[in-house]
Formats: C-alpha cells, sequence, structure tokens
C-alpha cells in the first residue's frame, strides 16, 4: 500500500512538472515572435498566435486555494486577453518566463498580490481600474465616444451560488465589499449604437469588452481588436466557435448580433 501511495505521488508530481515544461516551452516559442516596440502591435502578435486554441471556460476556477493560473493550451476571453499583454510586456520589458509571471500577476490581482480569491480582479471594470491605476494601460472610452454607464454591480455576490469560492461568509464579505466601491465610481461606455463610428479611432492591440444586459453583471466578453482599414475586427476565445477566432465581420456587427451586449468599453496599453 505504502509503495502504491508513493507511485501515485510520484505521478502526480510527474504530471505537474511536465505540465509546466509544456507551458514554459511555449512561452519560449511566443517569445521568438517578431518584436515591436509598439506595444498594441505587440499585444496583437501575441493575441493571434493564439488563434485555433480551444475554448475552455472557467479556467481561473476551481482551485482549492487561490494561485496563478499560466495555460496556453485552453483559454476563456479573460485568460487570452491577459497572456495576451503580459506576454506582450514581457517581450518588451523582461522576456523571462518569471517576466511574464510577474506581469500576470500584476494584471490579474489587486497591487499585483494574491491574497485569497477576493484578491482576484474579478470584474473588468475593476481590471481596467487597478491597471489603469498602476500605469499600464488607459480607459479611453470616453475619449472615443463614451457616454455615462450607470448600473449597479453585484453579480457575484447575488449569486454566490456559481461560485464555489464564495462559499465562505468572508470571502462573500469582501467580494461584496470589493462590487460597493465599483459602485462608486463613474463609469463610460459605447452603446451598440455608436460603435461603427468609434471603429475608426481603435488601435491594433486595443482591448475591449462588451457590457452586458444581465442585471448586475459588468461585461459578457472581451477581446483584442486587429485593424482593417478603418474597420475593427476582434480577436477573441469564442464560446459558441469553441476556441481562439477572429470575427468574420467587423466589431460593430458582430456586437449586433449578440442581443446581451449592450456595447463597449475600450482600453489602450501605454507605449513602453
Amino acid at each position: 500500500m505504502i509503495r502504491v501511495i508513493v507511485l501515485s505521488i510520484y505521478l502526480l508530481s510527474s504530471t505537474g512538472s511536465f505540465a509546466q515544461l509544456a507551458v514554459q516551452k511555449v512561452f519560449s516559442q511566443k517569445m521568438d515572435l517578431p518584436e515591436s516596440r509598439d506595444i498594441g502591435t505587440q499585444v496583437l502578435r501575441m493575441g493571434e498566435s493564439f488563434l485555433g486554441t480551444p475554448y475552455v471556460g472557467g479556467t481561473l476556477e476551481g482551485n482549492p486555494t487561490e494561485r496563478l493560473v499560466c495555460k496556453f493550451d485552453g483559454l476563456d476571453c479573460t485568460t487570452l486577453v491577459e497572456s495576451a499583454v503580459a506576454l506582450a510586456i514581457a517581450k518588451n520589458e523582461n522576456p523571462t518566463y518569471e517576466g511574464f509571471k510577474h506581469e500576470l500577476t500584476k494584471l490579474r490581482y489587486r497591487e499585483g498580490v494574491i491574497d485569497g480569491y477576493p484578491s482576484r480582479l474579478h470584474y473588468v471594470l475593476d481590471w481596467m481600474y487597478e491597471n489603469e491605476k498602476r500605469g499600464r494601460l488607459e480607459n479611453i472610452t470616453t475619449k472615443v465616444g463614451g457616454i455615462p454607464f450607470r448600473k449597479e454591480i453585484n453579480f457575484m455576490s447575488n449569486h454566490a451560488n456559481l461560485y464555489p469560492s464564495m462559499a465562505e461568509t468572508a470571502v462573500w464579505e469582501k467580494v461584496r465589499e470589493q462590487e460597493s466601491i465599483i459602485n462608486t465610481r463613474e463609469h463610460t461606455y459605447i452603446p451598440k449604437s455608436g460603435i461603427h463610428k468609434a471603429e475608426p479611432m481603435l488601435h491594433d492591440g486595443d482591448i475591449v469588452a462588451f457590457t452586458s444586459s444581465v442585471e448586475g453583471l459588468d461585461v459578457n466578453h472581451m477581446g483584442i481588436i486587429s485593424k482593417m482599414g478603418s474597420r475593427a475586427y476582434l480577436i477573441h476565445a469564442s464560446s459558441t466557435g469553441k476556441k481562439v477566432i477572429m470575427t468574420s465581420v467587423p466589431l460593430a456587427e458582430y456586437v449586433a448580433s449578440v442581443p446581451k451586449h449592450t456595447g463597449m468599453i475600450v482600453a489602450r496599453l501605454n507605449d513602453i
């Protein structure tokens, strides 16, 4: 029995080690992509490098304790964006796997510190606010035609049953507190009707997130902009396409085709 237990532990350890080595191998390949000092172009290249990667929902959920998750073989919309941005920044600032993980942690967690489930920036409005505060990006929604976005954000606390990690009262209370803080801020968005007019002002590598008709929820989905002339297309991890794809129609037409999308917010990475 002891030998079986020891063997099981060894196999689990070996599997984890092989998975880690596989991630680092893919990371090295992405660091060999052409370099651009324009951070938007670099983000777009990293996003394009994931085209065809399988869609995996809830990539960050299900861990017994909160930890940094780095996956390149299966992505949801959030992890696609975060991975592309962190890879682009690593490429230009510190092209090591540790440099990538360092930036991914700063993108994903409040103050760049992993301190339990509530420390993760679950809401995109909060994600943009915190990363703008540290100078990594600028929320340019107002500049490209945004109008006030007034909505009470409380989806997670009102649907705690959807998030196993919120079973603990203390975790629920911390998430609810953060929702209250988000609701004290002023937000803007570009309604569906204004997206076509905004498209010429978007750049390669801009991050867009689509505001939601769902009560209490800020956004449904997010992705990366790829420009073709004056039109913008979206690279995103598609739950319907089951993989990372680029939309076959421009951004305005894509958003119009999704009833639960009410508009969009836009962020632009700062040049390095």
